[in-house]
Formats: C-alpha cells, structure tokens, sequence
C-alpha cells in the first residue's frame, strides 16, 4: 500500500475544496469575515497551497529553497490562485503515489528545528487542509453564496 491509497479520503477533501473555490469570484478575494481576523479569502487559498508545499516539497522532500514566503507567490487572480493549488496539490500527489506507507515512521529533520515522523507530518497537512476548507466555507456563507455539499462519500 502507497500513501496516495492511505490517505485515499484526501481526494474527497480536495475535491470540495474546489468545488468551494470555483464558487468564488476575483472580488471575493479581498474578503475578510472579520475586522480582526487574520486572512482574507485570497490569503486563505495562498496559506492552503503554502502549507502544503511548505511541510512536504519544502520540509519532506527538500525540493524548495526555503518555505514558501507568503505574498511572494500570490496570484492577483482567482484563476492564479487555483492553478497554483492545483500545481502544488499534484506534486504531493504523485509523491504520495510512489511513497510507501512503512515510510510513515521515517523521521523528517525540519530546518531549524524538530523531529517528527513523516505520517505526523501528512496527517498535519491533511487535518490543516480540512480546516482551511471550513475557513472557506464560513466565508462563502458570509458572502451569501451556497456552499458545497460534502456529506457524501463521493
């Protein structure tokens, strides 16, 4: 077993993370739900795609220079934004595809700091993109747009 077919459930995630998504438009990115709240939609899906590039390409496989810097790479459109998602979604991926589950015990050095196990580290970004999602969610609410409906298993 590989774990892309472990964390199978993922693709439901990321599926309504999308549907989410596709919901918005360009000037929506600019909302934020709350005068103090921390992010606004736009930076939400930037802080998605970073997470996950960041503890897997970044931290995991060393592909990137250094974490994604935020504001760096953000798209000015809802397009950009998707696309980067999407990019970034796929590589992790077709890592996972190749990446056997009795790796899950590997430990991954962090720069700078920390030890954890490669499964800590997957599940950490699943259970962040689940909560971001929501993140989504309650703004498309607050927007008075629909959201989608994710009771189903596919």
């Amino acid at each position: 077993m590989n774990a892309a077919q472990f964390f199978d459930h993922w693709n439901v995630v990321w599926r309504d993370l999308l549907r989410a998504a596709a919901l918005l438009r360009d000037e929506h990115l600019t909302f934020r739900p709350a005068v103090n709240y921390p992010r606004t939609v736009g930076e939400i899906l930037e802080h998605i795609a970073d997470l996950e590039a960041g503890w897997i390409h970044y931290v995991v496989r060393r592909k990137l220079a250094d974490w994604p810097q935020p504001q760096t790479t953000r798209p000015i459109t809802l397009d950009g934004y998707r696309a980067r998602l999407n990019q970034v979604h796929k590589e992790t991926m077709d890592y996972l595809a190749a990446l056997p589950v009795e790796d899950f015990n590997r430990i991954i050095q962090i720069p700078g700091d920390g030890t954890p196990k490669l499964g800590w580290i997957l599940w950490h970004v699943f259970e962040q993109q689940i909560h971001h999602r929501g993140e989504l969610f309650l703004c498309l609410s607050l927007l008075g747009l629909e959201r989608p409906e994710i009771d189903r298993p596919s």
